[in-house]
């Protein structure tokens, strides 16, 4: 096994891009994220294109544990916006469940199609450990997603095993990430 050491960088996350729970009053810009993703193929998003609206009201539901599918944790959901418009969308869930366990971790996320290459989920995922994380948990991606694989090194993830899905037919790298302390930016003096 790896170091468990996280490696994570020292500095603060910047103040580029606002990141926050999702909220209702979020549903134009949702609407507008979930067609530009499904159009790209991204799969949570081929079902939600068919009704955005009360899929965003079923991720506030699922914030709060009410009516979760069975066996579904606690899932709360965070954008990375800029301007309105949502970058990056990530899920925490809160509770050890057997897919997160197992394959689904206790992270998920993807970035606009659009807006890839910009950091912005790497934004999110350090202002989540900043803020959000009290202890470490389990994060998976595809291993053939570099992309992703950059994003959670960034995030100094540790790895810890390589894992065959079998509904999606792919091997998953999984890998701890670490709480990070809450750092505030300071002006320039």
């Amino acid at each position: 096994m790896a170091d468990a050491t996280p490696t994570a960088r020292e500095q603060p996350v910047p103040a580029r891009y606002e990141c926050r729970p999702a909220r209702l009053t979020d549903t134009a810009a949702y609407r507008n994220y979930v067609a530009e993703c499904a159009e790209a193929g991204l799969p949570l998003y081929q079902v939600a294109q068919f009704d955005p609206d009360s899929w965003l009201q079923a991720l506030l539901d699922h914030a709060r544990g009410h009516n979760l599918p069975s066996g579904y944790p606690t899932t709360t959901t965070y954008f990375a916006l800029d301007a309105g418009e949502i970058l990056a969308t990530l899920r925490l869930r809160h509770d050890d469940s057997e897919a997160s366990q197992q394959w689904l971790g206790h992270i998920g996320y993807e970035t606009r199609p659009s807006r890839r290459g910009e950091g912005a989920a790497s934004l999110l995922l350090a202002w989540v450990q900043q803020r959000i994380l009290s202890k470490p948990v389990l994060v998976s991606c595809d291993e053939q997603n570099q992309a992703s694989r950059r994003v959670i090194a960034k995030a100094g993830g540790v790895w810890l095993e390589r894992r065959f899905h079998p509904g999606d037919r792919c091997w998953l790298t999984v890998y701890r990430i670490f709480p990070l302390p809450h750092q505030i930016e300071h002006a320039p003096t």
